[in-house]
């Protein structure tokens, strides 16, 4: 029992692998195709299912053990009783002699029943055992809300940025911001450019706190955001990720997943960035990661999101990464108009894009 409810632990690891892989493969079937990497995959799969296979008949070989261990100990129970009668046939009348093999019989179906229940509730008992891993054994976040420190409903009023001696590291590795110290004014514009791993993302990370600083001051309007609780500091700023990020579901909620604005507003944000007349209506749905859209308004569309949140601190995470050239000029004009009264923080590997 104690063997099987390891192995039922690895198979169940084992598993995941294959349906992470599977999606994925879909996702990029394109991809995968176009660098004529199938087999490459194909024998990654093939490797997956073969790691669960191994466990998962590893596993009906122990319950087959199980069962012919308990067979072995139900027809070993029948036989003491028969041996019994017919050691001493005088002490025990026939009859009792056949109610008892019928039912030793009948108890060896009962036991072996029970053990392998048993036993199988043992091994799946492992499923609970990693979701409480999940829920449980993993570091939460900072509190939501802070009322002691919680800022106005007018904050940030400015868009003033400040990094004081800001130091971050990803768990226990390197650090990868040795002491930033940076003033961004109101309503100012600034370039956040490097080679990989210089650390441009890392700044946009530590300033919505999705990597705790371990080291400096973030100051935003004169409030340390490490003070406050992450909703009070990410509903106020706004982000155009590289990747734009779209929802299986109406345009509307879409651009206002929480329902914070009036049909105006969200009508008025497409307006604003030229999508009024891609959809008939804010009802019209998005198909899944936006397949019945370009990238670029894929991206217009989480300009409009960013436009409803009408934030003071704007980061652009290399928006225009993933779009022609053309695109990135249309995005960038946009932004331009729609963003002049923030602060934009805008990470870039093309010179265009901070040009001015």
């Amino acid at each position: 029992r104690r063997s099987s409810t390891e192995v039922q632990r690895l198979e169940s690891i084992s598993r995941s692998p294959i349906f992470s892989g599977f999606s994925q493969m879909l996702g990029g079937a394109v991809t995968i195709r176009a660098y004529g990497m199938e087999q490459h995959f194909i024998r990654t799969n093939q490797a997956a299912f073969d790691r669960n296979n191994n466990n998962a008949i590893m596993q009906a070989f122990l319950s087959n053990w199980l069962t012919l261990r308990l067979d072995v100990l139900g027809a070993f129970t029948v036989f003491i009783i028969a041996a019994f009668a017919a050691t001493f046939p005088s002490l025990l009348p026939a009859g009792w002699v056949a109610v008892g093999l019928s039912f030793g019989i009948e108890m060896t179906g009962f036991l072996k029943h029970g053990v392998r229940m048993l036993a199988q509730l043992e091994a799946d008992m492992n499923a609970v055992e990693r979701a409480r891993a999940y829920t449980q054994g993993q570091t939460l976040e900072a509190a939501e809300e802070i009322e002691e420190t919680k800022p106005a409903p007018s904050w940030p009023s400015e868009g003033r940025v400040e990094f004081r001696g800001l130091l971050m590291r990803y768990q226990n590795g390197p650090m990868v911001l040795k002491g930033i110290d940076v003033q961004v004014r109101p309503r100012e514009k600034v370039g956040i450019v490097g080679r990989t791993g210089a650390g441009k993302s890392s700044v946009m990370i530590a300033l919505f706190r999705i990597v705790e600083p371990c080291g400096g001051a973030i100051i935003i309007d004169g409030v340390d955001v490490s003070r406050i609780g992450l909703h009070d500091l990410r509903s106020k700023l706004a982000i155009i990720p590289q990747d734009p990020v779209v929802f299986s579901d109406s345009v509307r909620y879409n651009l206002d997943p929480f329902n914070e604005h009036t049909d105006a507003e969200v009508l008025d944000a497409l307006r604003r960035v030229g999508l009024d007349g891609t959809f008939e209506s804010i009802s019209s749905q998005v198909s899944e990661g936006g397949e019945n859209l370009s990238v670029g308004q894929r991206q217009l569309l989480c300009i409009a999101r960013a436009i409803l949140r009408r934030p003071k601190v704007l980061i652009m995470d290399e928006a225009t990464a993933s779009v022609d050239r053309q695109t990135d000029a249309m995005v960038q004009r946009m932004i331009r108009e729609v963003f002049a009264d923030c602060t934009v923080l805008t990470i870039a590997h093309r010179l265009n894009t901070i040009m001015d």
